[in-house]
């Protein structure tokens, strides 16, 4: 009991808690996969970059997950690199989802869920929900714009999961084929991500941001202590009992 109690105990900043835990729950689940099947080793690769890539880490690693696709699909069937993409993809969205709406919901936003733009986004991400989620999750357009407005419009995770695995099916779909039918050197590919992390860290930098700040996450500020966080128009939260009474 004390040892669950250790490993499940919070640490540190929510957002990196979750990530790290999720990366060690993959990273430990894949490991007798690679040790008693070799030949899936890349897409063994795969998650496990995969996962920091769409992460915390991801803003200053834009151009990582897609080339990796391209790579590991030299090594194995398109369809089964683009199921493992889309999978690997989607558990570390659900992870964000809940990051987001932690935030979203539990700190005082309500500057930022009054801002004219934010409720002209919402209103037409609700007047179109699936569609605009397919789109941004076909294109290479930043997902946690989508993401935000999801979760402050309320729409059902189930949905939001089902419809950005809908969109990035294809996206990936084409980047394997590409990798199966192309002889891509590889030092493009590592260029072409090495490129990307540093034209982002450049431009944070530039912009006199924190190469690791996130847009929705560290804006926003802390709820105060002693009163609880509530969403714009509904009714205060009760207090949470204190358990080390």
């Amino acid at each position: 009991m004390k040892v669950w109690h250790f490993l499940t105990k919070p640490r540190g900043s929510r957002r990196w808690d979750l990530f790290l835990r999720a990366t060690g729950v993959a990273g430990l689940a894949t490991i007798p996969i690679a040790l008693l099947f070799p030949t899936t080793i890349p897409l063994v690769w795969l998650v496990i970059v995969g996962i920091p890539a769409n992460s915390p880490l991801s803003p200053i690693l834009p151009t990582t997950y897609d080339p990796l696709i391209v790579e590991v699909g030299k090594h194995a069937p398109a369809l089964i690199v683009t199921s493992v993409a889309v999978a690997v993809y989607m558990y570390t969205e659900f992870v964000n989802w809940h990051i987001y709406a932690w935030v979203l919901n539990w700190n005082r936003l309500e500057a930022l869920r009054h801002n004219r733009w934010v409720r002209w986004g919402v209103e037409r991400f609700g007047s179109a929900p699936t569609t605009t989620i397919l789109f941004f999750a076909a294109t290479p357009l930043p997902f946690w714009v989508v993401r935000s407005l999801a979760i402050l419009h309320r729409y059902p995770i189930k949905r939001f999961m089902l419809a950005t695995a809908v969109g990035r099916f294809p996206r990936f779909g084409v980047y394997a084929w590409l990798g199966s039918v192309i002889a891509v050197p590889r030092f493009l590919i590592l260029a072409a991500i090495l490129l990307g992390a540093v034209v982002a860290i450049g431009a944070r930098l530039a912009r006199g941001e924190r190469i690791l700040s996130d847009v929705v996450v560290d804006p926003s500020p802390k709820p105060k202590r002693g009163v609880p966080p509530t969403l714009p128009g509904e009714p205060p939260l009760p207090l949470p009992e204190d358990s080390s009474a």
